[in-house]
């Protein structure tokens, strides 16, 4: 293609505005490449501007700092036992643990993101697998940053709260588990006055603010649509609106590091088999993973997802249309989650990420997903001291939370088989009453208030649908170490990176730890934007 084909020629592109594409425009800016980020929203930071904005990051200098001890091999061990094999790549495995504290220590050192320990252990701390981390450590966040005054104009690109009701709207995540007191009331007041923003929103500000300070480019509500490739290397790429066709030139390639197919009812299907209910921006459709598909990548990961139950609040709309949220109450001591039949199908004490796999549990015998339509069934005990959804203890019963005096009335009003409900509560009492759980061992092990089994006997009772949500997907493009998109039969796309959602998860089906995600996106957009950057710029 002649130069003057292009209506403009960048040495990279980068295509999202998450953590892990930010980090790869950093690397690549710092390379000495021209750099051009492209994002299809209206809002900067995608999925990891509306999370919590833990990032998991083995042996890094914050653990060190604090005295928490963490080595290579245990890491090592630790993601082995919790991968099981089940990675699509398990040497990268180790690159991830190579390079999760050099990361960290050059974005300190260069951008103006600064971070501090999470408040996270590793998540199957509780089973004592070797090489965990049962304090926190693993896991860090960004400092609450003053968006409103380091980026006035970009401030109502950047989101103020996320997408998780359930965790505090100014508050970190430390904070989000720590007591009330006056003094961090009067924080949470000074920073809602000074718009200084937490969590995600605080990590893509902060590395925002360093691109900017570099010079780098961002043009939001422009989609990428296609990949130019040429001669099997991916050279550029067109977009913007249907009907623009801008095209683009990359000298030295294109990172896609722009989210998931989870708001794709084709592709989920297609992958995941059953509808399971995204929590994240609606704009992640499966742009990069189907422009990778036509470069000719390999592909992995696709039946895997960053899981977590979710429940739908009538009161709760956006764009005319239910919000699928986190959940609310799974693991009460006085609570248990049954399918349609009224049957218990995991323990309810599970990581977030785990039980919605227990959702697509096939029957072979009753020919059914006897778990794609579950309740959480819960006493008046939970209701007087947990929020559930937008209800507060103390409020009245909302018309829509479905309640009843006895546990079969409450099975008929909710649609569960009312002997199935009877039955199984009265099991679970029997062994709760003791402290037991011999079906499920939710008295030994668990994430979610492990250990807190209580009889359901405190009327009224009540049951509200639970559903598999997710966070986002997490399969797409094999990558290699530099994160260069694996060609169908062998050696690499030349020109094309991915990282983030995009890519197909470093750590398979698995999630270590919160901040799981963002720790697997930001490792490999570093390592693809340090690559790319430094790669000789082609004549195009």
């Amino acid at each position: 293609m002649a130069a003057t084909e292009w209506d403009r020629i960048v040495d990279v592109v980068v295509v999202g505005s998450g953590g892990a594409a930010l980090v790869a425009a950093t690397m690549a800016s710092d390379a000495g490449a021209e750099v051009l980020i492209v994002e299809k929203a209206a809002m900067l930071g995608g999925t990891s501007a509306v999370s919590g904005g833990g990032v998991w990051l083995p042996c890094n200098h914050k653990m060190a700092e604090a005295g928490i001890p963490d080595d290579r091999a245990s890491a090592l061990e630790y993601l082995q036992r919790v991968t099981m094999g089940r990675t699509p790549d398990p040497e990268l495995l180790e690159v991830f643990v190579d390079t999760a504290p050099e990361m960290l220590r050059y974005l300190e050192d260069h951008t103006p993101l600064r971070m501090h320990i999470s408040p996270m252990p590793d998540y199957y701390s509780p089973w004592g697998i070797p090489g965990q981390v049962a304090v926190p450590g693993r896991a860090v966040e960004a400092d609450p940053y003053p968006v409103g005054t380091e980026l006035p104009d970009w401030a109502d690109r950047i989101v103020k709260r996320g997408t998780l009701m359930s965790l505090g709207a100014a508050t970190t995540l430390s904070e989000d588990f720590a007591p009330r007191t006056p003094e961090l009331e009067a924080e949470l007041a000074r920073r809602e006055a000074e718009d200084i923003r937490p969590k995600g929103a605080a990590m893509i500000a902060r590395l925002f603010k360093g691109l900017l300070e570099r010079g780098v480019e961002t043009r939001l509500e422009t989609p990428a649509r296609e990949l130019v490739v040429r001669d099997g290397e991916v050279v550029g790429l067109v977009v913007g609106p249907d009907g623009a066709n801008e095209r683009i030139g990359a000298r030295r390639g294109v990172v896609l590091a722009c989210g998931g197919f989870e708001w794709n009812p084709d592709l989920v299907r297609t992958h995941l088999g059953y509808d399971v209910y995204p929590l994240s921006p609606g704009g992640n459709t499966g742009d990069g993973l189907v422009m990778a598909m036509q470069a000719g990548a390999q592909l992995g990961n696709l039946t895997s997802y960053w899981g977590t139950p979710a429940m739908f609040d009538p009161t709760v709309e956006r764009d005319g249309a239910l919000v699928p949220q986190f959940e609310w109450g799974r693991g009460e001591p006085s609570s248990i989650v049954v399918n349609r039949h009224g049957n218990r199908f995991a323990n309810e004490a599970l990581p977030y990420n785990d039980f919605p796999k227990a959702f697509g549990a096939f029957d072979p015998v009753a020919i059914e997903f006897p778990n794609l339509g579950a309740f959480l069934v819960f006493d008046r005990s939970v209701r007087e001291r947990t929020q559930i959804l937008s209800v507060l203890p103390g409020d009245p019963d909302p018309d829509w939370l479905v309640s009843a005096d006895t546990i079969g009335d409450l099975a008929d009003r909710a649609g569960i088989d009312r002997a199935g409900l009877e039955a199984q509560v009265a099991r679970y009492n029997e062994y709760a009453a003791r402290g037991e759980d011999p079906d499920f061992e939710r008295h030994r092990v668990g994430l979610m208030r492990p250990g807190a089994v209580a009889p359901i006997v405190a009327a009224p009772f009540y049951a509200v649908p639970i559903h598999p949500g997710m966070l986002g997907t997490n399969g797409g493009p094999r990558i290699t170490r530099d994160a260069q998109v694996r060609k169908q039969g062998g050696g690499v796309v030349t020109g094309l990176y991915a990282a983030g959602n995009t890519a197909a998860n470093v750590f398979g089906w698995a999630y270590p730890s919160g901040g799981g995600t963002l720790g697997n996106g930001t490792v490999f957009g570093y390592r693809a934007g340090r690559h790319v950057g430094s790669q000789p710029a082609r004549e195009i």
